[in-house]
């Protein structure tokens, strides 16, 4: 009996260790192999026909496209993992046809580490118990105030 539970816990315990793997953004369709566009012969309405919405539009250039894509593991409680991430950038001119199309892949990332420093702030830095019972006792605000009362 007390064989089974240990089977049985050592099983449960394996499911934690299941591998996820999940896809975002573009997802090539079956047959399709790569985004293209022909410079000068495709426009901004023909790409919407042959992929749809792109990812993102460029914030400062809105003639420029991204599709993106990107494959990820995870096992567990340990931090995702990328393991592919392709980007296909559409360029147009002002008339909206293709000019350039450029692909970018993981390898062509930066990896870009976060500044982790806190900006300090005037005034008192309160503990536990002064923000947890800090305004008992206190008033709202406007009650116990002498003004002229409404309509008047």
């Amino acid at each position: 009996m007390i064989r089974l539970f240990l089977l049985a816990t050592a099983l449960l315990a394996t499911q934690a260790c299941v591998s996820v793997r999940t896809n975002h953004g573009y997802v090539l369709e079956r047959g399709q192999t790569e985004l293209t566009g022909e410079p000068g012969l495709d426009s901004k309405e023909s790409i919407l026909a042959k992929y749809g919405e792109p990812s993102m539009i460029g914030t400062f250039d809105t003639n420029a496209w991204y599709y993106l894509n990107s494959y990820d593991t995870t096992r567990a409680f340990f931090h995702t993992k990328t393991k592919n991430r392709t980007v296909v950038a559409f360029h147009f001119d002002q008339e909206g046809l293709v000019d350039n199309v450029e692909s970018f892949s993981l390898a062509d990332g930066t990896k870009v580490n976060l500044v982790s420093r806190v900006t300090p702030t005037r005034g008192k830095e309160l503990n536990f118990w002064e923000q947890l019972l800090g305004n008992v006792g206190q008033l709202p605000a406007g009650i116990g105030q002498e003004g002229p009362t409404p309509g008047q």
